[in-house]
């Protein structure tokens, strides 16, 4: 019986994964694509960490790291084997005159958000409601063509962003030897 609530269990969380990167419905995309983005390896990882830690967690627990063992070694070996096959299926994010698709399960549309800001690979789409906003995760190259498209349909938000405030270099401190060690 653990045997079978561990697999419901790991097979949930493995399909709760997949229907980011490989839903069976996807979204309807409406409008003129704008932009067609291709997300790298290292920002999918990046974008499904969550749900990698929440497996790998599962995974430890139940291997008998702490406590008795209810995962079998088949089942471990085929959740590492099935989380890194959806981390290998290709990801997009579509940018269209209606809206983005960050991933093919969803769909939303501009007015949905309230603006944006860009730090680094890290692009934060703020939504209107508490948990609507989104994450993207872009290349350096592809940063700039990202944030041309978003200009045109939401305003940026300077109050968080920490690129857009003057920054002020530090001196190094020197270390001072007093008796009895430093400061």
């Amino acid at each position: 019986m653990i045997n079978l609530l561990a697999s419901v269990l790991v097979l949930s969380m493995l399909a709760i994964m997949a229907a980011r990167a490989a839903a069976p419905l996807s979204a309807k995309v409406t409008g003129e694509v704008q932009l067609d983005l291709p997300v790298g390896p290292m920002f999918r990882v990046l974008d499904q960490r969550n749900n990698i830690l929440a497996i790998l967690a599962v995974l430890a627990l139940g291997s008998g790291l702490i406590g008795e063992r209810w995962i079998s070694h088949g089942l471990f070996l085929f959740a590492i084997i099935a989380m890194i096959g959806i981390l290998l299926v290709p990801t997009r994010y579509l940018l269209t005159t209606t809206g983005i698709s960050p991933n093919r399960s969803t769909f939303r549309a501009w007015s949905d958000f309230e603006g944006w800001q860009a730090r680094g690979n890290l692009v934060r789409i703020q939504g209107t409601g508490r948990f609507g906003s989104l994450t993207l995760y872009v290349g350096q190259e592809d940063s700039a063509r990202l944030c041309k498209v978003l200009e045109r349909y939401l305003s940026m938000n300077h109050e968080q962003d920490t690129l857009a405030r003057p920054t002020t270099a530090r001196k190094p401190k020197r270390l001072v030897q007093r008796k009895g060690g430093a400061k």
